[in-house]
C-alpha cells in the first residue's frame, strides 16, 4: 500500500515545503514594504525598532505566540470545561498570562496532528523498503497522536507537583519568619512583604505568591477575596488553613501576631505528628528487608553448623 517510488515521495514532501518557505519570505518582504510606506507617509525617519534589537529567541517566541493566537481564533478551541481545567492547571503550575493558555491549547491542538503526520511520513520514507500494512500505520499514528495530546498536561502536572513540594517544604520556615516579623511590631502587609523578600532565594514560588497576595490585599476591595485567591493559586492543605485562619482573625479583630503564633504552634504539632507517624511506619517498612536480607543469613549461621555435622555423621556412618 505504501510502496511508493522514492522520487515521488521526495516530490510530495519537497514541493509543499518549498511553497511554505516562499510564502513566508514573500509575507516578510511585503510586511517590511508596508511598514516602510507607512513610515514615509507619516514623515518618520527609518529608525531601528525595539523588536529588531531583541534576541532571536524573543523573536521566535513572539512569532509562536502570534501563530498560536491566530490558529486558536480560527479553530475556536478555547471554550468549554476543558479550557477551564487547562487554565486552572496552568495557574497552579505558575503560568498566569493569557499567552500561556494560548500556547498550551495550541500545543494540544498541533502536536497530535504533527505527530501523526510525521509517523506516516516515517513509514513512507524510512520504511519504504519493507511494505507495511495500513492498519499498522494507523495504529502507530493514533497512538503517537494520543500520547502527544496528553504530553502538555503531563508536563504541567509534573511542574505543578514539584512546585507544590517546594512550597510545602518551605511553608514552616515562612511561618517562623512571619512570627518573628509580627512580634517585632509589623502588621500583616509589611510582614508578608518582608518574608517574601527573605524567602525568595530558597523558595521563589512561595515568595512570588506572597508578593501577589500583598498586592491583592492592597488593591482588592475585600481582603477575604485576596486570601481566597491565594489558597486557590496554591491548593494545599497548609495554605488553606493559613488563609482561613487569617480571614477569621481579620474578621473578628484578632491581632496578627497572635494568629501567627497560634498557626505556628499548630504547625509544629502537625509536624510532630507526621514525624511520629513516619516513626510508627518504620517497623512495617522494615519487615520485608528483614525477611529477605537478614533472616536467611541468620538461619545459615545458626543452623548451618548443625546441618553440616549431621551430614558428616551420615556420610561416616554410610561408609563405615
Amino acid at each position: 500500500m505504501f510502496d511508493l517510488p522514492p522520487l515521488l515521495v521526495q516530490f510530495a514532501v519537497g514541493v509543499p515545503a518549498l511553497i511554505l518557505v516562499q510564502l513566508g519570505v514573500l509575507h516578510m518582504i511585503d510586511r517590511h514594504a508596508r511598514v516602510a510606506r507607512i513610515n514615509r507617509s507619516l514623515g518618520r525617519m527609518p529608525a531601528r525598532r525595539a523588536s529588531q534589537r531583541q534576541s532571536i529567541l524573543q523573536r521566535i517566541a513572539q512569532v509562536f505566540r502570534r501563530l498560536a493566537t491566530i490558529t486558536l481564533e480560527r479553530v475556536s478551541v478555547m471554550r468549554g470545561g476543558e479550557a477551564e481545567i487547562s487554565a486552572e492547571l496552568l495557574r497552579t503550575a505558575g503560568f498566569r498570562s493569557r499567552d500561556a493558555v494560548l500556547v498550551h491549547a495550541f500545543l494540544k491542538l498541533v502536536l497530535p496532528i504533527a505527530g501523526a503526520l510525521l509517523t506516516v511520513l516515517w513509514f513512507l520514507v524510512a520504511r519504504s523498503d519493507t511494505p507495511t500494512s495500513g492498519l499498522v500505520v494507523v495504529i502507530w499514528s493514533c497512538g503517537i497522536a494520543l500520547a502527544l495530546s496528553k504530553a502538555p498536561d503531563i508536563v504541567l502536572t509534573h511542574i505543578r507537583n514539584r512546585r507544590f513540594k517546594q512550597v510545602r517544604k518551605s511553608f514552616p520556615d515562612m511561618l517562623e519568619l512571619l512570627v518573628i516579623a509580627s512580634e517585632s511590631g509589623l502588621s500583616a502587609n509589611p510582614s508578608l512583604s518582608r518574608v517574601a523578600n527573605e524567602i525568595r532565594m530558597f523558595c521563589p514560588p512561595l515568595a512570588f505568591e506572597l508578593q501577589q497576595l500583598v498586592i491583592e490585599l492592597s488593591i482588592l476591595p475585600s481582603r477575604d477575596d485576596a486570601w481566597r485567591n491565594f489558597s486557590t493559586r496554591l491548593p494545599l492543605t497548609e495554605i488553606t488553613i493559613f488563609s482561613n485562619a487569617l480571614m477569621q482573625a481579620e474578621r473578628y479583630g484578632t491581632p496578627f501576631a497572635g494568629a501567627m503564633r497560634t498557626l505556628m504552634r499548630d504547625e509544629r504539632a502537625g509536624r510532630l505528628l507526621k514525624i511520629e507517624e513516619q516513626a510508627g511506619r518504620a517497623p512495617a517498612l522494615m519487615t520485608m528487608p528483614l525477611i529477605l536480607f537478614i533472616m536467611p543469613p541468620l538461619f545459615i549461621v545458626l543452623i548451618g553448623p548443625a546441618v553440616l555435622s549431621i551430614l558428616d555423621n551420615i556420610m561416616e556412618g554410610g561408609f563405615g
